[in-house]
């Protein structure tokens, strides 16, 4: 009876038997928790290391925006013209040797750009159907601290800048022929001028101060072209009397002021003598900053014959500053 008793056929065992019966060797096996307990850990640090290098990067990003700030700074301040008060600005960028001036607004605007490292300045008119280049003195300009950008901001914004507009002074009229190769010219200048043609302004005067000019030429031209003994062979100008009644500045064919001796000078450093007031970087006698304007011309009936007659000129100003105070930057002194 024994025997019989300790053999239980399979069909009838139950289901506690067969849970009894079970090998225990299989119950430890089946636990793994470390799998998707490791992939946690794994993303919890690629989170922590992405949050460390965003933060990072925005403290950078943070101190080069801070850094390349000191370099430019803006002033806003308003000129009256003809007794007409006009809004304007001006933004000096020494880390790129640039100024940018603004006058205007709306359809009135004019922008200039003057690029002093590579001694070009570009000018742009709202609603103008070209872009005006002309020769620019090469100079550097200083750095201007924090100190220095709250003196000139409270010399010039709030206050009425006095404009030096004389009857007398340069007109700049356009060459006839647009620039066909203008790789010469910096970024900034070409995106001010876009996809407008780029034209060379030339200087010439009131046609007042050319009749004196012509004048005094036409007296001094038979002194020098007279020769003794001269035949057909010895006076080879006397074909070329006509050409040379115009003023120089009329006849000069090069893309720069033949009067600016700052184009030949290869180095970045500024003489300071009185051809700056004519240039335009800085008044010598000035003990204040005013705005220095001038006229942009289009001729009339062509560019030949000469004398031209001009029409629809328009006015680019920029504010002038001390050259005292150009110097003392440059020394470090403000």
């Amino acid at each position: 009876m024994t025997e019989n008793s300790d053999k239980v056929p399979i069909a009838l065992v139950g289901p506690d038997d067969v849970e009894f019966c079970s090998p225990p060797a299989y119950a430890t096996l089946t636990v793994k928790p470390s799998s998707p307990a490791r992939l946690l850990k794994v993303g919890a640090v690629v989170l922590i290391s992405g949050a460390v290098l965003l933060l990072f990067g925005a403290i950078g990003a943070f101190y080069f925006w801070k850094g390349s700030d000191s370099h430019i700074y803006n002033v806003h301040y308003t000129m009256s013209i003809n007794g007409k008060l006009q809004d304007g600005s001006m933004e000096i960028d020494a880390g790129n040797n640039l100024e940018t001036f603004k006058m205007g607004s709306g359809a009135e605007e004019a922008i200039a750009v003057n690029d002093f490292q590579n001694g070009i300045t570009g000018i742009r008119f709202a609603g103008g159907e070209k872009c005006y280049i002309k020769a620019q003195v090469k100079a550097r300009i200083p750095e201007v601290g924090a100190v220095t950008k709250q003196s000139i901001s409270s010399k010039l914004e709030g206050k009425i800048m006095p404009v030096k507009y004389e009857e007398n002074s340069l007109i700049w009229v356009a060459v006839d022929q647009p620039v066909k190769d203008n790789s010469f010219l910096s970024s900034k200048v070409l995106e001010l001028c876009g996809d407008l043609p780029i034209f060379w302004l030339k200087p010439t005067y009131p046609k007042e101060i050319q009749r004196e000019r012509r004048e005094v030429v036409r007296k001094i031209v038979p002194t020098t072209t007279k020769r003794p003994h001269s035949g057909p062979r010895s006076n080879p100008g006397a074909g070329r009397l006509n050409n040379e009644t115009r003023p120089s500045v009329q006849e000069d064919s090069q893309a720069f002021n033949p009067d600016n001796p700052y184009h030949q000078q290869e180095g970045e450093s500024m003489t300071f003598d009185p051809r700056l007031d004519h240039e335009g970087i800085c008044c010598i006698e000035c003990r204040r900053s005013y705005t220095h304007c001038q006229k942009i011309c289009e001729p009339l009936g062509g560019y030949y014959p000469w004398p031209y007659n001009y029409q629809g000129c328009r006015s680019a100003c920029r504010v002038i500053m001390p050259c005292s105070w150009w110097v003392a930057r440059i020394l470090g002194m403000v």
